[in-house]
């Protein structure tokens, strides 16, 4: 089992993005649009959509019916205004803190967003959701995006969780590494192929997690990440980097399961109503731990009270458990039985966020 802690990712640490977080200006017909030019297109309760000229001379071709003139290349939310009015349910956004607020009122003017009465805090902007580690919440936009960021200390590890993407490719550089010093790529289609049926029939999957763990300690790295799909929308719910902590080999019997919170009623006929909530993945397992690295797992239950790390059961992403024992969350049980003189028997049980 490896520990990533994480390195909180910060405004000084994001080199750049591909993803939006605040919208360029409004598409004007009248404008004649170069290429890589940005435009907006407001929708309803707020929502932007962001569309990229393909060409020079783009002119009077409106975006959203324009697909041979522009690319949309994502979706944002309005800045909050504290003289605009907003109505309920209008999403704006926090560009300092990189939050997203909705509006618990209609006629919403002049309420600062630190009010809870009026405003709800709904979580990151789109552009740095992949990095608050929860899993409701979701750096997704079309087709592709690449996230650039320098954490500024050593690492060496980076984990992806909720994954929805066919490829991916990471590179790490460095100017004291004398350049790239690490670099990978795949794709991360499935497919589970367990009979002739499933040959000629069986429908293609992706992979949800992947885990990085041998990556150059460099104190200047500069690490590049891409994501791809083939169509639609490509997404990431958790992007962990840290330096991972061993903390025992996983032992037969271990758990995967879910928190259901999902509902069912039934009425005075017994006819069922079904409201359908995401369930919470949850992990138990038993651990053998070295003698020697005890005090430090036992550190790693300290730093990790209450707060979220990526928890790797099983490294290899080909591995058929490796999902079902991949988690980022929170330990609910970090036991330490040392009875044996040489080993302890670690006891973990684990939380998604």
């Amino acid at each position: 089992m490896r520990v990533i802690p994480p390195v909180a990712i910060t405004d000084a640490m994001f080199t750049s993005s591909t993803v939006v977080e605040t919208a360029p200006a409004a598409y004007v017909g009248a404008t004649t649009y170069a290429i890589n030019n940005t435009a907006s297109v407001a929708g309803a309760a707020g929502l932007l959509t962001v569309y990229k000229s393909k060409a020079n001379g783009n002119l009077g071709n409106t975006p959203a019916s324009s697909p041979t003139w522009w690319d949309n290349i994502g979706t944002t939310y309005q800045v909050y205004s504290g003289a605009a009015t907003y109505a309920l349910a209008d999403m704006v956004i926090d560009p300092a803190t990189h939050l997203v607020y909705r509006s618990r009122v209609a006629n919403n003017i002049g309420n600062a967003l630190s009010d809870t009465v009026k405003w709800l805090k709904v979580g990151a902007t789109n552009k740095w959701a992949m990095f608050d580690l929860l899993s409701n919440t979701r750096t997704t936009v079309p087709l592709t995006f690449t996230q650039v960021f320098a954490p500024g200390i050593r690492v060496d590890s980076l984990a992806l969780k909720g994954l929805l993407a066919n490829a991916y490719s990471l590179t790490v550089t460095s100017v004291l590494g004398g350049g790239t010093v690490y670099s990978a790529s795949g794709s991360l289609n499935t497919r589970e192929t367990l009979g002739w049926y499933d040959y000629f029939f069986g429908a293609f999957s992706t992979k949800q997690s992947l885990g990085f763990f041998d990556i150059p300690p460099y104190s200047d790295a500069i690490f590049t990440l891409t994501l791809s799909v083939t169509s639609g929308n490509v997404s990431c719910a958790s992007c962990v980097i840290g330096s991972y902590v061993y903390i025992g080999e996983i032992q037969w019997d271990a758990i995967s399961d879910d928190l259901n919170f999902s509902t069912i009623t039934r009425d005075e006929f017994g006819t069922a109503t079904l409201i359908p909530v995401p369930s919470v993945p949850k992990t138990e397992q038993v651990l053998h731990l070295d003698k020697a690295r005890v005090n430090k797992a036992r550190a790693l239950k300290k730093l990790l009270n209450a707060a979220p790390a990526y928890w790797s059961g099983i490294d290899d992403d080909a591995d058929g458990y490796h999902e079902a024992l991949s988690i980022v969350g929170i330990y609910k049980q970090f036991k330490f039985n040392v009875a044996n003189v040489k080993f302890a028997i670690v006891t973990l049980e684990l939380e998604e966020i």
